[in-house]
């Protein structure tokens, strides 16, 4: 009976795309993410204000600035949370009917597909008139803090896809590194929005310790724009900690954020490849998970590698890299509201706090580093202000 079914199988199979589900299994579940997306973020293209993204800035002018950075800002409201919340909120209140499943399958392929688009956003060159020092920093902490995290979340037992996608987040200093990473690492949906939690939540008391700590090093105002930066991360977050510190450390901090931001692919793709070689050297060990069922180096991700070396040449110019991430927030939106009706609460909430203890620890870690770093580069000469 078997070989009739393979055998006919064969006969009707003429591409890979027989392998696909037909278009009206898949419409409901596509049209649930597209009004999900579009109902959440001011996406190009569609000039619709009742949006969640209009909701948060609204509740700012009426909760108030809080120094001068808007409240809901500064949680990193954007078009990739947006939809993720929404999507969150809907499936867990509703339900997510069983017709809408093969069509939100198809976050598998947008993933990949915005991580390619990505590219272009990343020009390295960018950050050449920072000075060697200061880019030196950021590149020695993006590798330092992502080897922090995922030794500390070893120590503490953490799941290795979990600390992956933490060791991703923290050490970019960009939770939406969470998301890129969780096609690479094969991680769970709920460990990657617990992770993005985790990145959120030690972003908000390191913005407010960190001014503190400084002034303790005696580190310049400028130079604390350079901390904020590396030492937080997340650019609104970042900021608020620079301004903490003074106005000159506000306004260094906008500058620097440039060498933060140029090189974040070289910290997800520094994850991965830790992970899969360790995964390669442990193949019959169950308790590694992370990469695991990915047997080879992604092709996708190899396209990736190119563009961005185009991009780092300058290949794609200004309104070709606007465009294209004109089509990143789209892509990431439906796929982010996909990821949200796929979770529930219970999914998010598994880890209980072990990820959050993670962060903290490799992220205060970095912190305290970085400044004795700073403060040796100031003694030494090789930062001035």
């Amino acid at each position: 009976m078997s070989a009739t079914i393979t055998a006919d199988y064969d006969v009707r199979r003429r591409s890979f795309l027989t392998s696909l589900y037909s278009f009206k299994e898949v419409l409901p579940g596509l049209l649930a993410m597209l009004y999900i997306a579009v109902f959440a973020n001011n996406l190009p293209g569609v000039p619709n204000p009742f949006t969640l993204q209009n909701l948060f800035y609204w509740l700012d002018g009426v909760v108030g600035p809080l120094h001068h950075q808007p409240l809901f800002q500064l949680l990193n409201s954007n078009f990739v949370w947006n939809p993720l919340l929404l999507g969150l909120i809907i499936g867990n209140l509703f339900g997510v009917p069983d017709r809408w499943k093969r069509g939100l399958s198809y976050i598998h392929m947008l993933m990949p597909l915005g991580i390619i688009m990505l590219a272009p956003h990343f020009m390295v060159f960018q950050a050449a008139k920072l000075g060697v020092v200061p880019i030196v920093i950021c590149t020695i902490f993006l590798f330092l803090t992502a080897s922090l995290t995922l030794y500390t979340a070893k120590l503490l037992g953490l799941d290795d896809r979990h600390g992956a996608i933490i060791a991703g987040g923290l050490s970019t200093g960009d939770p939406h590194a969470c998301a890129i990473l969780m096609p690479l690492i094969k991680a769970k949906g709920g460990q990657v929005v617990n992770a993005v939690v985790c990145v959120i939540g030690f972003g908000l008391i390191a913005m407010i310790v960190l001014p503190l700590v400084g002034r303790v090093f005696g580190i310049p105002e400028p130079l604390m724009g350079l901390a904020s930066v590396v030492g937080v991360g997340n650019g609104a977050q970042a900021l608020y900690a620079a301004f903490g510190t003074g106005y000159e450390a506000g306004r260094y901090a906008v500058w620097y954020d440039v060498g933060r931001h140029v090189i974040m692919p070289a910290g997800f793709l520094y994850v991965f490849i830790v992970m899969f070689i360790r995964k390669l050297r442990n193949r019959h060990n169950p308790a590694i998970h992370a990469t695991r069922g990915i047997k080879r180096f992604p092709t996708w991700l190899g396209v990736f590698i190119f563009f961005w070396v185009l991009a780092c040449l300058h290949v794609f110019k200004e309104p070709a890299h606007h465009a294209i991430f004109n089509l990143v927030k789209w892509d990431f939106s439906l796929a982010a509201a996909a990821l949200g009706l796929s979770l529930s609460f219970k999914d998010i909430t598994a880890a209980g706090i072990k990820g959050f203890l993670v962060t903290c620890i490799a992220g205060g870690l970095r912190i305290v580093l970085l400044l004795i770093a700073l403060s040796v580069c100031i003694k030494a000469g090789w930062l001035t202000v």
